[in-house]
């Protein structure tokens, strides 16, 4: 992809302003504590599309070796200005720069929707963490985050109610996400199956899936809060590398 024109790489300061050291309260006090925690007793893991390394950062203060890759060359140049030690790489996910089974354990979190050739990341992915290790998956919840899916808020009846609706989840479709009027970035759903099996098929087995509860500043008031306590906005999926596994 060309960098000039790679949304990533124009956007990285974006990220790095609205989710770095903080700036984010569900990525910092919910996310990046269930990451580390499920990377725990892995002493050498992948961060597959890390952006500028908080997560390595993270993983480093465990005293965990971990590696980040990341196709921007923005996102790198941060992470090193940032930690200047922390190991951090420009890479494609569907072409890691290592050899085989060069790794206990990997994640990618927040970044399957965002490659377009996912089955190949995957089968990196099964290539350089070593059998019997851990690859997680974190991703925005495909049935709840498909393209139409929304809050509904019906005023007509008695008393109001709000419920979410679900949008086309059986259809694979590459659209936009909007976040502000310049920050435009380019996202794919599918449905969990495809995931799921293209795992599978890479040499992982899905031991453990984990829908946490969406994350609301205590502070945070809302009549809509009871409803909105039960529709998670993310998906991890835990996969173990099986033996024998090509």
């Amino acid at each position: 992809m060309d960098q000039k024109k790679n949304p990533w790489e124009l956007n990285a300061k974006w990220w790095q302003n609205s989710f770095t050291n903080g700036a984010n309260a569900e990525y910092s006090e919910q996310l990046l504590p269930l990451v580390v925690e499920l990377m725990t007793g892995f002493q050498k893991v992948l961060d597959i599309g890390s952006g500028e390394g908080q997560i390595v950062r993270a993983l480093n203060e465990r005293m965990i070796d971990a590696v980040g890759i990341d196709q921007s060359e923005n996102q790198i140049r941060c992470g090193k200005t940032i930690k200047s030690n922390s190991l951090l790489l420009r890479s494609l996910a569907e072409h890691l720069p290592f050899s085989d089974s060069s790794f206990d354990a990997a994640i990618g979190c927040l970044v399957v929707e965002h490659i377009e050739q996912f089955e190949e990341c995957f089968r990196e992915a099964a290539r350089v963490v070593k059998n019997g290790g851990r690859f997680v998956v974190v991703m925005n919840h495909p049935l709840l985050q498909s393209q139409g899916s929304s809050w509904v808020e019906d005023w007509t009846s008695d008393p109001p109610e709000k419920y979410w609706r679900i949008g086309s989840y059986l259809r694979e479709e590459t659209s936009e996400e909007h976040f502000t009027d310049d920050i435009i970035i380019p996202f794919t759903h599918r449905p969990l199956s495809s995931y799921v099996n293209a795992l599978n098929d890479s040499g992982f087995v899905t031991t453990r899936m984990i829908e946490p509860a969406p994350y609301i500043l205590e502070e945070k008031t809302s009549m809509w809060k009871s409803e909105t306590s039960y529709i998670p906005r993310l998906l991890v999926l835990v996969c173990e590398r099986t033996y024998g596994s090509n």
